[in-house]
């Protein structure tokens, strides 16, 4: 837009914003109009006088010095009305900023202790990777780099996988091996030229494995422990104990290239089954070695090869992993996600406050939608209105921010805001899109969910029968979809005192998701546990305990997937959250219910 129609385009807002003020400014360019049109012909006489006989030249001279003065005057009074306009303009001008800048004041906020920790834990993990990409890169081992590309024995499509998948009985097999592969490190080592048990060293000090612990040039770890394998287990292989390839560990540190490639030649006599060059491709906290994954009597083991230089600077960059491993129940690719988020939305320098206020006097629609995403992560609703409520500022029209808002006034128990723009959204989707369509169906839960929480149990069982009865045919009766909104309709009939017919549907929910998800996974733990809650309900207390009993067994066994069910479950995965952010219009579901 050029400047001309920026002018022309603020002074239209202006007469729309204040429209007591037209009649004033057409009257005034009227008047003003009227004085030129005056002044002109005055003007015209006056030069006619001028061209008469000079023997009324006397005359014609006091004509002419008449219209001279009346000339005088109509410019001091068109200048004076020019100036009165201009006053008028100026003050509209103020007006409007002073308005601009009350909206900015009223998206003043004061950040949530936990995100603020969140965040500044994101800036120094990205901070520190930063400095050991630097340091990296002075001393990368090119040569070796080039000579041994990354691979992996895995079938096509498929991931790496141990061939016991029971859990106790993999743990077994793994002790068994540990001496076998103590020994077969210690000859490589030794095949290398280096002493197993030297201390690390890079400038002059000892290489820290932990601040107790240094590294030596052989470090063979403890098994990897049964609650981490659980953990690594339930948020990053779908409950597959088979992917677990790294309980049985060790890490080889050398001081340069050549001490480097003398180790992987001599690993080469070993059965490889996998290599990441992960001094080609870092890790995204910047890390740099070689991760190699042998076979040794039938167990995948996993060795690291470390260059000093590089290993001396993990100690920093680790200290905010581990954070985000327990904060995140170390799902390493959702930890990596937000910090490319936090790195396009914040400077990891910034004071977070500050870069956040800033942020929000700004018209970038997708910069603050890519905060929202990373905010919604971490939980803080609050920060989450904020952000869409400014989303909306910067497109009213956008049906998504307003319904993104209502998600997070759900969160917050503010249902009754809540529950006006879910319907705000289903009325027009319901008018553009159509009443089957998935967006006015997101809107129609949502506003079922807001109806649950306020205790309106009638209405919201018709808003989730109507979305059940919709998606069957839609999607179908085993879609997960569809399986939400019986869910909710079950809940709704038990808080009206119908159990029995809330038995029926929660059952009816279970047996499709123990046969679609598996007996184990959080959704189908939250079938059971709802049909046991309806059968106590009916004083059927035997069967009750027994299904909660099943409950506590598998959460006993999987208990970081408590974890996840709380995190998770009540809305969109996460990674349909960084999936939708690539559509600029979408950050996260409207559905925030019971699952």
């Amino acid at each position: 837009m050029t400047v001309g129609r920026e002018k022309s385009e603020r002074k239209r807002l202006s007469f729309r914003k204040f429209p007591d003020l037209v009649p004033y400014k057409i009257i005034l360019t009227a008047r003003i109009f009227l004085r030129v049109i005056n002044m002109g012909c005055s003007c015209s006489k006056a030069c006619a006088s001028t061209e008469k006989k000079d023997d009324k030249s006397n005359s014609a001279t006091i004509t002419f010095d008449h219209n001279s003065k009346t000339r005088i005057n109509l410019e001091n009074e068109l200048s004076s009305q020019q100036s009165e306009a201009n006053k008028l303009s100026s003050q509209d001008e103020k007006i409007e900023q002073t308005e601009a800048s009350d909206v900015v004041e009223s998206i003043k906020f004061d950040l949530n202790s936990e995100t603020k920790k969140n965040l500044e834990n994101l800036q120094g993990l990205t901070r520190a990777r930063n400095n050991t990409l630097r340091i990296a890169e002075e001393v990368l081992p090119r040569k070796y780099m080039n000579r041994y590309p990354s691979f992996s024995r895995a079938p096509p499509g498929g991931e790496l996988r141990q061939l016991e998948g029971k859990f106790d009985d993999l743990l077994s097999e793994c002790e068994n091996v540990l001496p076998t592969f103590r020994q077969t490190l210690i000859n490589i080592v030794e095949a290398a030229g280096l002493v197993p048990d030297e201390i690390a060293v890079w400038d002059g000090k000892e290489v820290m494995l932990t601040p107790e612990t240094p590294y030596k040039s052989l470090t063979i770890g403890p098994l990897k422990s049964r609650e981490r394998c659980d953990e690594k287990v339930a948020n990053e292989y779908d409950g597959d104990y088979s992917r677990l390839v790294d309980i049985v560990r060790a890490s080889i540190v050398v001081a340069d290239e050549d001490q480097l490639i003398l180790v992987a030649e001599a690993l080469q006599d070993l059965d490889i089954v996998r290599l990441k060059n992960r001094f080609k491709e870092p890790v995204f906290t910047g890390y740099c070695d070689a991760l190699y994954n042998v076979n040794i009597d039938g167990i995948i083991c996993e060795v690291q090869l470390h260059v000093s230089a590089i290993v001396a600077y993990k100690e920093e960059s680790h200290h905010y992993y581990g954070f985000f491993r327990s904060f995140f129940a170390g799902n390493v690719p959702a930890c990596k996600n937000r910090i490319d988020m936090l790195e396009r939305c914040i400077d990891p320098n910034a004071d977070l406050q500050t870069a956040l206020e800033e942020m929000l006097k700004t018209d970038d629609e997708y910069l603050i939608r890519g905060m929202c995403v990373l905010v919604y992560e971490m939980g803080d609703w609050y920060l989450c209105e904020v952000l869409c409520r400014r989303m909306c500022e910067i497109d009213p029209d956008e049906l998504a921010c307003k319904n993104n808002m209502a998600v997070a006034l759900n969160k917050q128990g503010k249902y009754v805001q809540a529950e006006a723009l879910y319907r705000q959204c289903w009325e027009v989707r319901k008018k553009t899109l159509g009443e089957d369509h998935p967006e006015t169906l997101y809107s129609l839960n949502g506003m079922a969910v807001v109806l649950f929480r306020q205790g309106n149990y009638v209405q919201a069982e018709a808003l989730h029968r109507q979305c059940w009865e919709v998606q069957k045919k839609t999607l179908g009766e085993h879609h997960p979809e569809t399986l939400h909104s019986l869910n909710g309709m079950a809940n709704a009939l038990s808080c009206q005192g119908n159990n029995v017919q809330a038995e029926a549907l929660h059952r009816q929910c279970w047996e499709v998701r123990k046969k679609t998800l598996g007996e184990d996974h959080p959704k189908t733990l939250i079938s059971l546990n709802n049909m046991a809650v309806a059968l106590s309900r009916q004083g059927n207390y035997v069967q009750a305990e027994a299904l909660h009993r099943q409950c506590w067994e598998v959460q006993k066994r999987r208990r970081h997937w408590g974890k996840i069910t709380q995190k998770h479950c009540h809305a969109e995965h996460p990674q349909q959250c960084c999936m939708r952010l690539n559509s600029p219009r979408k950050v996260f579901s409207s559905r925030s219910a019971f699952s």
